[in-house]
């Protein structure tokens, strides 16, 4: 509890209460020097020595508040809690504050003084305790609001990255299944062929599993194992599969979700290079504009060949990424002419905070 007091936590804080303190001291010199007409010295040294040790009896009444939150206490224990409290701060402040003041000023007028005004003193000392309480209640609440929604980004950053750990794992049981087939179908036509595939498909799950626990990775990165792919895929088609890169070079270094390419190139060959019988291209553009990286993937098709309707995971899968990351569901564009299919991406230089 005294690590976590609103006075004590930083030394703003602490010059913000004694600024408070000084203000209450000069209008108690005030008081004393133009209402009673105390002399200077009096009237300095009652309203330091009364409002000093009220200042730091003060600092005491954050633990009544702390252990009396009136959520988890009824309002009579409530009460008795403060008035005993109050009670007690008021008998060693009045107690203490005569003694000091008494032997400072030993003057029997003063004194006189002081037994005279003791009701208003306990006035003003219920008066400042209940200010204090106020302010101290008021702070608790804000850090419980503050607690509160920590724990509650904390919650929501939980269940978006078990959201995007999800849709990543949907990709990777799909490749490899496709992957697999192929390999078992050159081990009987090409077995030269078969290892390079496995060679290739080694390097690409090892780069997957190197990102698992990571949300961003490098452009480049991302392309290069990308290629991996394609290459993989170039070992079962041939000269039926090509594919072309136009990079600016400012792109490379930029951030962007792991494995988000990786549902487009798969939708390019299954929609075109699987069901035609012409050669297909992949052409893959990136760019830097205003803030953004643009991404264009594009491939041809065969407009004569029976389309097979497809699950539509992988598109979607990216939508909703994007979506989960960036708080914007305008982030894919697909556009399909005579005999082109075109992907474009858009992202953001730096992902929104979730909040």
């Amino acid at each position: 509890m005294v690590i976590n007091h609103p006075v004590l936590q930083s030394f703003k804080s602490f010059v913000i209460y004694t600024l408070i303190w000084i203000l209450v001291i000069g209008i108690h010199f005030a008081i004393l020097f133009g209402f009673y007409q105390q002399d200077i010295l009096t009237a300095v040294t009652d309203s330091l020595v009364f409002n000093l040790l009220f200042a730091l009896f003060g600092l005491s009444v954050w633990f009544t508040v702390g252990l009396t939150k009136p959520e988890k206490i009824s309002l009579f224990n409530l009460i008795v809690n403060h008035l005993s409290s109050l009670t007690l701060i008021i008998l060693l402040w009045l107690t203490s504050g005569t003694f000091i003041s008494k032997a400072i000023i030993p003057d029997e007028s003063y004194h006189a003084f002081l037994m005279s005004s003791t009701l208003w003193r306990i006035i003003s000392a219920v008066f400042l305790y209940s200010i204090m309480v106020l302010i101290y209640y008021l702070i608790l609440y804000y850090r419980d609001l503050q607690e509160k929604y920590q724990n509650e980004l904390r919650l929501k950053e939980a269940v978006i990255e078990g959201e995007l750990n999800l849709l990543k794992s949907q990709i990777n049981p799909h490749f490899l299944f496709n992957s697999l087939n192929s390999i078992n179908s050159l081990t009987i036509s090409d077995n030269d062929k078969a290892r390079k595939m496995i060679v290739k498909l080694s390097d690409f799950l090892r780069y997957t599993i190197s990102k698992e626990d990571n949300r961003f990775s490098e452009l480049g990165n991302e392309l290069e194992n990308v290629k991996r792919y394609l290459e993989i895929e170039k070992v079962r088609f041939g000269k039926k599969l090509k594919f072309h890169f136009e990079i600016n070079g400012d792109c490379v270094e930029t951030r962007i979700p792991v494995m988000i390419l990786q549902p487009i190139y798969e939708n390019a060959l299954k929609h075109g290079v699987y069901e035609s019988t012409k050669p297909i291209d992949v052409r893959t553009k990136c760019e830097l504009q205003n803030d953004h990286l643009f991404i264009q993937i594009t491939n041809n098709f065969d407009v004569d060949s029976i389309a097979k309707k497809g699950s539509g995971i992988g598109l979607k899968n990216i939508a909703d990424r994007l979506k989960l990351i960036y708080k914007h569901d305008q982030l894919i564009k697909t556009t399909k002419s005579n005999n082109e299919f075109i992907v474009q991406l858009i992202i953001p230089f730096k992902p929104q905070q979730d909040g």
